[in-house]
């Protein structure tokens, strides 16, 4: 699996995760947190769990995650002709999102919660890798992504797999083509959440909130258009219009001003 090598050493990692899941919360803790800290500086979790915890050490599952991952993906339908892939980083992220979904199906050994765990560090690096895309805050976007609920990192993970697919009005095909609300209706619909086409009835069937309660994977909607928001405010998931694809995005201040959030979930 591609990685990116990252220069800032609070950014976590896929293979960072190397005590407990618990462990996540180094991430998501303020960086002026009283936690107590490593030799570097950074925030670090005691280890005092014991052997009756009921998760499982994390990197092995992560290894196992990655191995199964290629013959996983061996397995996945293609359709190289309709799908011109997308180029440089934007490849990178579609394949780890591609991955995690790949993984999170096949390991159907595992209890709900270490299917989870393995899930949470792909999120944690696919955020990291599009943060550094966007220009924006890897840390910001990891946490934004880590404190979302399961659906929502699904959902979002979901739309990520199909970078680079071109826009086409009124589609809404894997690996094919999207419009803008046929993206969403996908990315949803993976999760159980059932959306109709177009971007006006998505809005309305979704509860409207305020940018401060809106998580990735929640909807930006403006008229004409909608897209799914990545947690940095201004950044998005999209199928914009034709001659492009399904990309990532920082909209423009003028456009942030006066867009609207809801939640499919609510």
């Amino acid at each position: 699996m591609s990685t990116w090598v990252l220069e800032d050493p609070q950014i976590l990692q896929l293979d960072d995760i190397n005590c407990y899941p618990v462990d996540i919360w180094r991430v998501i803790a303020p960086v002026n947190s009283t936690a107590p800290r490593s030799s570097q500086g950074h925030p670090v979790t005691p280890k005092t769990m014991t052997t009756q915890h009921r998760y499982f050490h994390i990197r092995r599952y992560v290894r196992f995650a990655i191995a199964a991952a290629a013959f996983v993906m061996l397995g996945l339908p293609q359709h190289v002709s309709a799908k011109p892939m997308p180029q440089g980083q934007e490849q990178v992220i579609a394949q780890s999102a591609q991955e995690a979904v790949a993984v999170f199906s096949s390991l159907t050994r595992l209890s709900a919660p270490d299917r989870g765990d393995v899930f949470l560090a792909y999120v944690s690096n696919i955020a990291a890798q599009a943060a550094n895309f966007l220009g924006v805050d890897a840390r910001v976007m990891q946490q934004s992504w880590l404190a979302a609920d399961f659906a929502h990192q699904r959902a979002l993970v979901n739309g990520l797999t199909q970078l680079g697919v071109p826009y086409k009005n009124n589609a809404s095909t894997e690996n094919v083509a999207f419009d803008c609300s046929g993206l969403i209706a996908f990315a949803w619909g993976k999760v159980g959440v059932g959306m109709t086409h177009g971007s006006s009835a998505q809005f309305a069937s979704a509860t409207q909130i305020q940018v401060e309660d809106a998580q990735p994977g929640d909807l930006i909607w403006r008229p004409g258009h909608i897209a799914m928001y990545l947690g940095v405010q201004g950044a998005v998931l999209q199928t914009p219009y034709s001659g492009r694809s399904v990309e990532l995005q920082l909209m423009n201040e003028r456009i942030t001003s006066w867009v609207r959030y809801a939640n499919p979930l609510i």
